[in-house]
């Protein structure tokens, strides 16, 4: 009996309403922590007033996050693919179908729609943690590790160019992937929709050009 009661209580502890339930409390202290780094920065935050944003104990917020840059990690990584699910931006429906598209206009149109809409999604939060980058060892940290994927990603993008034959002659892949690299880079963002004030039909517009001048794209 002893057995069978010491598994009921372990199904119980793992139940879905459980599971649930940590995992709202997980968002509401990520939602709580990304409004904080936003509005005070990350070093001017603390984790007490996270908790607080959040209406839980301090804790609380410790046994979901066992540090302050793990948050931070959390804030950025669920901005750039838009939720919490543990599956990277390369392993996504929307980067397969620009990877795996073989005609160059459709390629482009795909890939500057979902650059858009990452950027408007993400882009205080990278200018946040770009910031952190700055003052913080450790953000600097996660910040070199987070444009080593994005460099990657890319790379994964120019093979997929190369593919499609849309190199200019000479050109090769490591090529395509420093071009890639910057023009779609958050920093190339930031300096179009923050300091110019391009309307984001515009930065698409102006994207759309720099790939279509880049590499062989028509129309």
């Amino acid at each position: 009996m002893t057995g069978e009661s010491e598994a009921q209580s372990s199904r119980s502890y793992h139940s879905p309403r459980r599971l649930a339930a940590a995992r709202a409390t997980r968002a509401r202290i990520r939602e709580a922590a990304r409004e904080r780094f936003l509005a005070d920065g990350f070093a001017g935050t603390s984790v007490r007033s996270i908790a607080a944003a959040a209406g839980v104990a301090e804790k609380t917020v410790y046994l979901q996050f066992p540090t302050k840059l793990d948050l931070l990690k959390e804030v950025v990584e669920t901005a750039i693919v838009g939720d919490d699910e543990a599956v990277a931006a390369a392993d996504r429906e929307w980067f397969r179908q620009i990877v795996d598209d073989p005609e160059p206009t459709a390629k482009v149109r795909r890939l500057v729609e979902a650059t858009s809409a990452l950027h408007e999604r993400t882009g205080e939060v990278f200018a946040m943690a770009r910031g952190a980058a700055a003052s913080d060892p450790d953000a600097a940290t996660l910040w070199g590790f987070g444009k080593a994927g994005h460099r990657a990603d890319m790379g994964l993008l120019a093979t997929s160019f190369a593919t499609a034959g849309m190199l200019p002659t000479g050109r090769d892949a490591a090529w395509a992937t420093a071009v890639l690299y910057v023009l779609i880079g958050p920093e190339t963002w930031h300096l179009l929709r923050v300091e110019l004030q391009y309307a984001p039909e515009e930065y698409r517009q102006w994207l759309r050009t720099a790939l279509a001048d880049s590499f062989h794209v028509v129309g």
